[in-house]
């Protein structure tokens, strides 16, 4: 009888255990969550985020100033990382959902070429997405980017909020999007 009253509270807690690990994972996006890493990247939230000048693969210069007065989503990628490019189509799509609401993608691709930028993009169908090139590292190490892909959420001041280390998908983006909103309402007020 001993031997019952033990074994069920122990299936109990079992059973529990495993309707937790069961359950999918929250999608909730929130600064503790997602800055709370031991990464270089947090020495530029909420301060300025450092200035860049890029070419695009268009040819145009982009800088840092270009973006002024609104949030920027500025990825860090490479055609060789299977995360970076699983998020690609995503960037693509946000980037061209949000332009009339002062929202901007810029994906950096560091240490490839332009060519293989332009063929690998087409090979996955992505069209549309702006892509700057940093050839030498030089932005990627200015903002402290050792893995990827990684991204930063820059508001219209200039000011890094948040970064995400790791793929995002469409929801993700829309979360960070309207916490940039928030920021932005706080900061005003």
């Amino acid at each position: 009888m001993l031997v019952i009253f033990a074994i069920v509270p122990l299936l109990a807690i079992l059973a529990a255990m495993l309707m937790v690990a069961l359950q999918p994972p929250q999608a909730t996006v929130t600064a503790d969550t997602v800055n709370s890493l031991n990464y270089s990247a947090n020495n530029y939230l909420d301060k300025e985020a450092p200035f860049f000048e890029l070419v695009t693969l268009d040819g145009e210069v982009v800088t840092l100033d270009d973006y002024a007065g609104k949030t920027l989503f500025l990825n860090f990628w490479q055609t060789t990382c299977p995360p970076c490019v699983r998020e690609l189509p995503a960037f693509s799509e946000f980037a061209h959902d949000k332009t009339s609401q002062d929202i901007e993608v810029l994906a950096v691709n560091f240490d490839e070429t332009s060519e293989r930028i332009t063929n690998f993009l087409a090979e996955i169908d992505v069209v549309g997405l702006p892509v700057a090139l940093d050839p030498t590292s030089d932005v990627r190490r200015t903002y402290g980017v050792r893995d990827i892909p990684v991204t930063f959420m820059i508001d219209g001041d200039g000011i890094v909020r948040y970064w995400k280390l790791g793929a995002m998908d469409y929801f993700e983006m829309e979360e960070y999007a309207a916490l940039m909103l928030t920021s932005a309402a706080a900061n005003e007020g």
